[in-house]
């Protein structure tokens, strides 16, 4: 493949479309038209390219800009399910979440401590 640009190829065959005329040269003729329509389709080709590349570029970025919206929003609405039914309780779990969970042996302690010093009784 050429390491020259599509300019610098559009360049070329424009100065020898230009350049090369019909009476020096009748037979080339068919051939000149002919490289002044590859040439223009070249360019368009090139243009569409450009745009095509712009045009993923912002996707991109409105893609990028909308995870993030519905990352923060997703956090949101957990925190909220958090809110509502606590950190530790099994219900989360049906929302894809996973409960804080104690070891037994802490719940059972932080449950008497609790009945001491109000009126409920541990649950059991």
């Amino acid at each position: 493949m050429s390491k020259k640009s599509v300019a610098d190829h559009s360049l070329e065959w424009f100065h020898l479309i230009s350049t090369v005329g019909p009476k020096e040269v009748p037979y080339l003729v068919e051939l000149l038209a002919e490289l002044g329509l590859v040439r223009k389709a070249v360019i368009d080709l090139e243009s569409e390219r450009l745009s095509l590349i712009a045009r993923k570029q912002q996707i991109t970025r409105d893609l990028e800009a909308l995870k993030n919206r519905g990352r923060t929003l997703a956090g949101r609405v957990r925190s909220g399910l958090k809110t509502k039914y606590g950190y530790d309780n099994e219900q989360l779990t049906q929302y894809g979440m996973k409960p804080r969970r104690r070891r037994v042996g802490q719940a059972a302690a932080e449950q008497e401590a609790v009945a001491k010093h109000t009126d409920f009784e541990p649950v059991s």
